[in-house]
């Protein structure tokens, strides 16, 4: 019988902090593309390199202690990737870089504070 899975399981971890505690959702997307060619004779597909995507919706935590936000904000400054893993059935995880961005600030006043992330994957994942 196949283990139900849920996202409870999920822990993110960037640049060796765990963000789990302020991690909403996270999915991890492959960009894949397959090209056509059609000649007099016959017709070819060949398939081009995955690239990745990181979907992350977080809560908002500015100025907290471990604050994920800061954290983005900060990394996004300097521009260089950081690396990332997602823990995903049983122990396996799933890791590579990502490119940081600038997160998000604010939102409605009777609401939980949110922000979503588009991170692209700079590079190959790893599946370990």
């Amino acid at each position: 019988m196949a283990t139900v899975q849920t996202g409870r399981t999920l822990d993110v971890t960037i640049d060796s902090v765990d963000y789990s505690a302020q991690v909403a959702e996270v999915t991890l997307v492959p960009n894949e593309t397959v090209d056509q060619y059609v000649t007099l004779t016959t017709t070819t597909a060949v398939r081009q390199p995955t690239t990745w995507t990181l979907n992350v919706r977080a809560y908002q935590d500015w100025g907290e202690v471990g604050s994920f936000c800061d954290a983005m904000w900060t990394a996004a400054a300097t521009g260089s990737a950081v690396s990332f893993s997602m823990g995903i059935a049983g122990s396996e995880t799933l890791s590579g870089d990502i490119i940081p961005v600038y997160p998000t600030a604010g939102g409605p006043a009777d609401g939980v504070l949110e922000v979503d992330f588009t991170f692209q994957v700079d590079g190959d994942i790893t599946k370990a």
